[in-house]
């Protein structure tokens, strides 16, 4: 991904579910690379019960 702000050719590498929220920050896709439509969400934190409470 390139940002606007960055010398011409100074890209990042980001996680394919990071995409949207870089994009949402200003970063664009470089060669016209779009990731791959996805539903399936990402995994977040689960708080697992005590036993006994």
């Amino acid at each position: 991904m390139e940002h606007a702000s960055l010398p011409e050719g100074q890209d990042i590498e980001v996680a394919e579910a990071s995409v949207r929220t870089y994009e949402r920050m200003g970063w664009t896709v470089v060669d016209g690379q779009t990731p791959a439509e996805s539903n399936t969400p990402t995994a977040g934190r689960r708080r697992i019960p005590k036993e006994g409470n």
